[in-house]
């Protein structure tokens, strides 16, 4: 999965769980412009911070980076 597509799949879980930016942020417990950077496909991640996301996002690592989405 390349960085664009990363990116999409993090907004679009997002939006599906209903969550702002913002709130990502603060409850993976990172900044609300590194989710910017993430969505943009500008920036690459850690796996660490990458898991918080999707604990974030009410899914597992495996999900968030499985190709098949909602």
């Amino acid at each position: 999965m390349t960085r664009q597509e990363l990116g999409k799949r993090v907004r679009s879980e997002r939006i599906r769980a209903g969550l702002s930016v913002k709130e990502l942020a603060e409850n993976a417990e990172v900044s609300a412009s590194y989710i910017y950077a993430i969505e943009s496909g500008t920036r690459g991640t850690h796996i660490e911070k990458l898991n918080r996301i999707a604990s974030a996002l009410g899914m597992t690592l495996q999900d968030l980076w499985s190709e098949k989405l909602h």
